[in-house]
Parts: C-alpha cells; structure tokens; sequence
C-alpha cells in the first residue's frame, strides 16, 4: 500500500507508525483470531484476547493522550490505523464503544482519581462497559428519562428502566443517566452515574431481535445503591456530560472500521458473478454504486479521524457528529440492501439455511441495519441537530 492509498500525504513519523502497525497485524492477527467458528462465548473471548494483544502492543486507544494510555494519535495516524485494520479484516475490542465513548468523556469530565482507576482498566478490557441511556419513554427525547437517583448520604439510590443496551448480557459495568433533581428543568436535575453491573437490585433481561440474536437488553434498576463518587461530572449537569458521550458514540472511528469492512465485501462481491451483472465493474450501475460508497467512506474517515483527535484533547463534539452520524447510518443501511441486490435470492437466506449467501452473514446484515438510523440518535434528529446548529435555520417548534 502506498501513501496515495490514504488520501493524504504522510510524513516520516506517519510511515513509521504505518510500518508498526502492519508489523503487528502480522505477527499478532492469527487464523484463530479471524475465525467465525464456535457461538458467542468463543466470539466474546476472541475479541477479549484481540484487545489484550492490542493493549499490550499500545494500541487499545490510540487517539486517547499518552498520559492516559493512548498514543496522542495524529488525524492521519488514526486513519492509518483504521484503514489497516479494516484491511485485514480484524476484529473489534471487546470494548470499543468505552474506548470511543467512555474513555474521552471520562478524560474529559472525570476526577483525578476517575481517571486512574477507570481507563487502565477500559483499555484493558478488565472492565467491560455497557451504556444505560435509553428508556421505554425516553429514546429520541433523551432528556425525558424518568429513572431517578435519590441521594442518601455519600450513596444514590437509583430506581428505574433502562432499555436497547447492548453489551449488557457481558458487560460487568455500566454507565448511565438518572435524575437527581426531580425540581429542576427536564435538561437540569441530571447526573452521569457509572456503576458496577453486578450490583444488587440491578437485573439485565436480554431482547430478542429480528436477526434472531438478543444483542440488546432492558436493564431493571430496583433500589440500586452507588457511591456518590462514581458521579462523572457535575452533580445534577449530566445531561453536557452526556452530549459529549453522544458526540464521540456518533463520529466514533468504530464506525468507519466497520464500514470500511463492509465496503470491501461488497468490492468483492461486484467483482465476482453477481444476481445484478457478470461484468463486475464494466456494469455501469454497479460500478457507481459502489464508487459511491467508497467516496462518502473516505468523507467518514475523515470526518471521524479529525473529531475524535479534537474530543481527546478536551473538545467536545459538536454538530459535525450528527453529519457523520448521519451519513454513516443512512451509507451502512444502503449498502446491507446493495448487498443483497448482488446476493440475490440466496442474500435473503439466513444463517444455517443451505445455500445463504456468506453464510447468512447477508440477511443478517441487512435485518440487523433497519436499526441503523435510530440507534445513538434517529436521522430526524441529526437532521434538526445539522439544519439549527450548522445551518442555522429556526428552531422547529
């Protein structure tokens, strides 16, 4: 690969990092690691084992400060990261959303003491973090969440619902919104708690989804008592707390990982005898979907690179989530339906059925996308967020 493949120009200390991380994917991405064999127990501890070679070579979280365990990662360092792992298809950590999420909020509005007990241990993958925000009447409208969190000394008391939390059937900790003053305005009276999942009073009830999977749950907060000091932030000003979280879950550099992934099975997939065309890319609709896709991939890139850099330096993100939110759902969800275009009939066979194209991997991608633009925020609300921060256009009343 040379530097062109990029889009950008690199320098010295860009090839040298490029150079670093290629010579670990070689000597640490073995076949056991890109296998599919085994259920879901043997996928969770290949991508627990995949970030604990990622920890160790000092690549968990490259964009996070070196002080924290991060190597301070340049934009272009980043996508040069991203593109070589989607390159040669590696998995995620185990724990990428606290890497992407968590972890800069926490660098961002954590304590001291925060800091250095909670992201050792995310990089690590010793704790595994699942997000507690949305509740059955409060999805889009965050801010109306009804879970409450009653002060009782040096402890909170939280009583409530928490729904479509992923992780939480494997996660051990789990962050979340509850409201501490009942008195204040909907957007005030919030606090960012962090709790420990295996707290008494607390049960995860796994939702079973149309692809037949249950990677969401509902968790069921009874009288759960955590320690004042596990707020993160102010006290009763959660909710600016949980817009950067929202920021970093909606540019996260996961996104473009998979993405990119995605684009090269579809690359793959066009190029051979297809239910559309047998002339790969000389078909003339083929080759401009695809060449589509992998303009507004590039535009993720580095929209995403350029965002998360800004984020672990201290800046919060700002409408230019909700614009690379949007594109990535809205190009993820097109290209699950481009796939099974090129599929044809076997693209809608599931998984275990004889004959499903990539093994089912096709109709599982394409029911599992239907949930991609509501999910971290629906495309209606990007679009008002993008139309009055960005545009400033009025405010739809």
């Amino acid at each position: 690969m040379n530097d062109r493949d990029y889009g950008v120009a690199l320098t010295d200390a860009d090839r040298a990092f490029r150079d670093e991380v290629r010579e670990f994917l070689a000597s640490s991405l073995t076949p056991d690691l890109l296998s599919r064999d085994g259920g879901e127990t043997a996928r969770l501890d290949r991508l627990r084992r995949w970030q604990g070679l990622l920890y160790d070579a000092g690549l968990a979280a490259i964009s996070w400060p070196t002080e924290y365990g991060g190597r301070a990662a340049t934009p272009t360092q980043q996508l040069i990261f991203n593109t070589e792992m989607a390159a040669a298809r590696a998995p995620e950590p185990i724990n990428r959303s606290a890497i992407n999420q968590l972890g800069p909020t926490i660098i961002q509005w954590g304590t001291d003491e925060q800091r250095a007990y909670y992201l050792p241990r995310i990089l690590s993958a010793e704790d595994v973090w699942c997000q507690g925000f949305s509740e059955p009447e409060a999805g889009s409208d965050l801010a109306s969440l009804k879970t409450r969190a009653v002060i009782d000394g040096d402890e909170l008391v939280i009583t409530g619902q928490k729904i479509w939390t992923s992780k939480a059937t494997y996660a051990n900790r789990i962050y979340l919104l509850a409201r501490t003053d009942p008195d204040a305005p909907k957007r005030e009276g919030i606090s960012y708690i962090l709790a420990d999942l295996n707290t008494p009073g607390i049960e995860v009830r796994p939702i079973r989804q149309i692809t037949g999977a249950s990677e969401f749950c509902e968790v069921f907060l009874d009288s759960v008592r955590v320690p004042l000091a596990n707020v993160l932030g102010p006290l009763h000003g959660g909710w600016r707390v949980a817009k950067s979280t929202l920021g970093y879950e909606r540019v996260g550099q996961s996104r473009t990982h998979r993405i990119e992934r995605r684009l090269g099975i579809l690359v793959k997939m066009a190029q051979e005898p297809n239910a559309l065309t047998d002339s790969g890319f000389d078909d003339s609709y083929v080759a401009d979907r695809i060449v589509r896709y992998a303009a507004q991939v590039e535009a993720l890139r580095q929209i995403a690179a350029q965002a998360t850099a800004a984020g672990v330096r201290g800046v919060a993100p700002g409408p230019e989530a909700s614009v690379a939110k949007l594109l990535t759902s809205e190009v993820d969800q097109s290209m699950a339906n481009f796939g099974v275009e090129l599929a044809g009939a076997p693209g809608v066979l599931e998984r275990g059925s004889p004959g499903a194209a990539k093994r089912g991997n096709v109709a599982a991608s394409y029911l599992l996308m239907r949930a991609a633009t509501f999910g971290a925020g629906t495309s209606e609300i990007q679009r008002n967020v993008i139309a009055e921060r960005l545009l400033g256009l009025p405010r739809d009343n």
